[in-house]
């Protein structure tokens, strides 16, 4: 019994190390969408892997592209390439299939001040986001899976401003930290972020 128990026990610490010590490289984003701004892809890159080394025990890093290379042009060979040449265990490539938001308006009376009533109007906005990880394991060379994640956000506001597509999206600044489309981005993130972190913990780390 106690031998099946250290075994049991041994295997899990082998686990939790590969897991702890395991470095993933992200890619930039390609945009399906075909809305998103120049600079779309590198941001969704780096929220994951700030969400990484956040929320995981994983080593997480930018793989920043070469010079005229695009997103969309990467295949798996070159993926795996670049995963041996920033010396990564595991890449992630990521692709924004649907970006959509729906809006509305709703307006009615407030109570009523001095005899006059107030009107009161709110905008709703509602995300949906729906994200593909293509997982990548270096050192046998080979495409360990593509997983899909989708979920959703909705803010209710009186007035303001809202990003419709990636494109109208200035990712540089607040708006993909406080938009509804930016807080339905950073949830399905987080979300693709735990599966990597399974992921990582069946591979061997590189020699």
């Amino acid at each position: 019994m106690r031998a099946i128990v250290w075994t049991f026990l041994s295997a899990a610490a082998c686990c939790v190390a590969q897991s702890a010590g395991a470095k993933i490289g992200v890619l930039p984003f390609s945009d399906a969408t075909a809305t998103g701004g120049a600079n779309i892809g590198e941001t969704l890159g780096r929220a994951t892997q700030a969400e990484i080394v956040h929320s995981t025990r994983l080593e997480g890093r930018v793989i920043l592209l070469p010079p005229g290379t695009k997103a969309e042009q990467l295949d798996s060979q070159k993926i795996l390439a670049l995963g041996h040449e920033n010396n990564v265990d595991l890449i992630v490539f990521g692709t924004v299939l649907t970006a959509q938001v729906e809006q509305s308006n709703h307006s009615g009376s407030g109570p009523a001040i001095f005899g006059q009533s107030v009107g009161v109007g709110t905008h709703s906005t509602k995300a949906t986001v729906t994200l593909q990880a293509d997982l990548y394991d270096v050192a046998a060379g080979r495409k360990l899976d593509s997983l899909r994640f989708t979920d959703s956000q909705s803010d209710r506001k009186v007035s303001g401003n809202v990003m419709t597509t990636l494109g109208s999206m200035n990712t540089g600044g607040a708006d993909f930290q406080n938009s509804t489309l930016g807080k339905a981005l950073q949830k399905v993130i987080a979300e693709m972020v735990k599966r990597v972190e399974g992921e990582a913990s069946k591979i061997a780390p590189r020699p």
